[in-house]
């Protein structure tokens, strides 16, 4: 009889412990069948087709969770990977949870994680990108997205991180982050500092209007115990009309070589189950004595098929001097693909 109370008793205690937490698993799978044709200068062009995965959003799978821990504070945790969906092979080897991977407290005052997760600068990116930040099939893209004819691109995710991000008053909120090189005491980086990471952004999130600012700092190893700096500053926003979205966004990258900016406008306009988005960037840099330009446009329809699945279709040009090229580089992709997450 007493080993059926206990019995009883340690099932009631797991059970509301059970009901304090919770575990998701959940991703997107997403393909498309694809044409790349690429020309520079006066070359011959060079087309591809392939099968593709990450045409809109990136293929992956991921975990997350909370405990509820009185008080109104929470613990959670994300682990998420991202997969190559035409192959299964992992997107980053050798890493599995090279998306996210992270674990905080979540409260009234704002939420705290360390791990691998997105810089603050990149948050504010993605919000205010055109096309959502989709539609990422050409992957030689520079310090805004154009392509690779100045500055490498900014470091979306952060490793060995820090970060907070702040509750919502009145439609302000802020975020900051800030990863540790670990790296100060390596040959690369003789007589250099760590090759630190810090970011972050404020913003007006308030109805229709989104407006934000958000930079980056990122430390270079030292090269002959020189150490440069990557710095990004991003103005951007969005209004949604309810008939129609618009986004928009300015930014500045800079070190001790380069001096790039880039600006970049979108729309998107709903019909029931359906949507199309249209986006136009341009860019330029300066730097090792040449001015260098780049500029693109993408335009993007998608069709819910059901909550969780759509169809999707687009088309990408691009057109830039890329860095150590002295023909310019035209690439242009269409694209036709399916979405689904769970």
């Amino acid at each position: 009889m007493k080993k059926s109370l206990i019995a009883l008793a340690v099932l009631a205690a797991s059970g509301a412990a059970m009901a304090q937490s919770s575990v998701t698993l959940y991703g997107i799978a997403d393909a498309f069948v694809g044409s790349s044709k690429t020309e520079v200068g006066n070359a011959p062009s060079q087309r591809q087709t392939t099968l593709s995965t990450s045409g809109v959003n990136g293929s992956r799978w991921g975990l997350k969770g909370s405990e509820d821990l009185g008080g109104g504070m929470k613990a959670i945790f994300t682990l998420e990977s991202g997969f190559n969906l035409d192959t299964g092979a992992q997107k980053t080897p050798g890493s599995i949870f090279d998306r996210q991977a992270y674990v905080g407290l979540q409260s009234g005052f704002g939420t705290v994680s360390v791990g691998r997760q997105y810089s603050a600068y990149d948050n504010l990116h993605g919000a205010t990108n055109h096309n959502y930040d989709a539609f990422t099939f050409n992957a030689a893209t520079g310090a805004g997205g154009v392509a690779a004819n100045g500055m490498a691109d900014y470091t979306s995710r952060v490793s060995n991180s820090v970060a907070y991000a702040s509750p919502s008053f009145s439609g302000f909120s802020g975020a900051v982050v800030y990863g540790f090189g670990e790296n100060k005491n390596t040959a690369a980086n003789v007589n250099g500092d760590a090759t630190d990471n810090a970011s972050l952004h404020i913003k007006y999130a308030n109805g229709p209007i989104l407006v934000g600012y958000a930079y980056q700092q990122e430390k270079l190893a030292a090269v002959g115990g020189v150490q440069d700096k990557n710095k990004y500053n991003l103005v951007g926003g969005s209004y949604d009309f309810g008939m129609a979205k618009v986004t928009g966004s300015y930014n500045t990258a800079k070190n001790n070589i380069f001096k790039d900016k880039e600006g970049q406008v979108g729309v998107s306009v709903p019909f029931g189950a359906a949507a199309v988005s249209v986006g136009y960037v341009r860019s330029k840099s300066e730097g090792l004595g040449v001015e260098r330009t780049g500029k693109g446009y993408s335009i993007l329809g998608t069709y819910a098929v059901s909550k969780r699945t759509g169809l999707y279709a687009g088309a990408q040009n691009t057109k830039a001097f890329v860095l150590n090229s002295a023909a310019e580089t035209e690439t242009t992709t269409y694209g036709l693909g399916v979405r689904h997450s769970f």
